[in-house]
């Protein structure tokens, strides 16, 4: 098995490479300045616009979209090197319209929404004019089992009617969001697995409101802050379903080995942007008339991330190809180990740059602190690293039972 790029591959990485280089690791502090002195937190501030029509224009965007979707039709390993070399910045994916919620939730309406939703809502996210939100969460409902969500979804004749709340709805108050996915309950009385379905709403429909922004060790992640979502007897019509009713856990579940890899190759862009920057860092600072990384306990920090992050890409690169060659369910395990193993290694990667940066790595001076944040999320999002876990031990019980039972004849 050669994880070795295709030639394809290779010019395009060389292109992105380029790309972060001359735009996008230039606009990071000019995005933050903008933010600071917008108006409105929770719009594109002017750079990312810039920055999404540059790479529009360069024909760096939706790698992973299919050909007849606009995108360049690239598969899952394929896309893996690109994904992560995006995220070396919080910027990149966003700016290529790869972020991993845009992806999803487009190839989840391509595969299930009707022509009416797929008009309105599909076609201008994949042409970025819009962005959208996929909004599961509740506040008194442990999320990592979506089965037992409860939030209602009432049919009343040709309408689904919603009524009640959700938290963590990523974007939903971004401007330039028009679309809420919506996950519910549509039949209590069905069994656990066929009782939610999922609903395309329009931001602007009557009855939407916006409440309290969480934070994340203290950031918001403007503009695509995470933010409580009310519906106050919200209608829509019975055609925004998403699939069939009772068909949303199933769906929610089927892109989930995409995702999940894309939010590991992420972590690894993290890391990598890390070492990165203690490497320059421990080579300019002199301490004691002498460079950092001439002590040995840098050296060590320094090979340890190495060695974390090539495993860590090494096993995410198996799982893609496994996803590929033989589906989502032969990889189960992979998939849930994935989950878990790379924002934990991004986490120690990032934590030995700040330690080595002092005062500048918990601070604004560096993106080293910000990564952090985001990539200590990534290992409650999507599922809790203990629920990974629990899916691996389960998976490899029962592997182990198998075995047994075969050698005993």
């Amino acid at each position: 098995m050669s994880f070795e790029p295709s030639e394809k591959v290779k010019k395009l990485l060389g292109r992105v490479a380029e790309f972060m280089d001359a735009y996008v690791y230039p606009a990071e502090a000019v995005f933050e300045e903008q933010l600071a002195a917008a108006k409105n937190r929770y719009k594109y501030p002017p750079i990312m616009v810039e920055l999404r029509a540059r790479a529009k224009a360069e024909g760096l965007w939706n790698f992973a979209l299919p050909e007849r979707l606009s995108g360049l039709g690239l598969s899952l390993s394929e896309f893996a090197p690109i994904s992560e070399l995006l995220q070396r910045s919080e910027l990149g994916a966003e700016a290529c319209n790869c972020y991993p919620g845009t992806i999803g939730n487009i190839l989840l309406l391509d595969s299930f929404a009707g022509e009416d939703v797929k008009q309105q809502f599909m076609w201008p996210m994949i042409e970025g004019k819009i962005r959208s939100c996929i909004s599961i969460t509740e506040a008194d409902v442990p999320s990592s089992d979506p089965t037992q969500l409860k939030f209602p979804i009432r049919r009343d004749g040709g309408d689904y009617v919603l009524t009640g709340k959700k938290v963590w709805a990523t974007a939903s108050l971004q401007e330039e969001c028009e679309l809420l996915l919506v996950f519910g309950v549509t039949d209590p009385n069905a069994e656990r697995h066929a009782r939610h379905s999922l609903v395309a709403v329009p931001r602007s429909a009557p009855g939407v409101s916006f409440g309290r922004i969480e934070t994340v060790f203290g950031y918001d992640h403007a503009p695509y802050v995470h933010n409580e979502l009310f519906f106050d007897n919200v209608r829509v019509p019975s055609s925004n379903i998403i699939g069939k009713e009772g068909a949303g856990f199933a769906m929610i579940q089927h892109g989930l080995g995409f995702s999940r890899i894309q939010l590991g190759m992420h972590s690894i862009g993290s890391a990598e942007r890390a070492v990165a920057l203690m490497c320059q860092w421990c080579d300019e600072r002199i301490i004691g008339g002498k460079p950092l990384s001439d002590r040995g306990v840098v050296l060590d920090a320094i090979a340890r991330s190495r060695i974390e992050i090539d495993q860590a890409r090494q096993m995410l690169l198996k799982t893609a190809y496994i996803v590929e060659t033989h589906g989502t369910k032969a990889a189960r395990s992979e998939i849930a180990q994935c989950k878990v193993l790379a924002p934990n290694m991004a986490l120690a990667v990032l934590d030995r740059a700040i330690q080595f940066h002092g005062g500048a790595g918990v601070s604004q001076h560096t993106p080293l602190a910000a990564m952090w944040a985001y990539q200590r999320v990534v290992r409650i999002g999507e599922g809790a690293d203990e629920v990974h876990r629990e899916t691996v031990a389960k998976l490899e019980l029962s592997r182990q039972r198998e075995a047994r039972a075969k050698a005993a004849g």
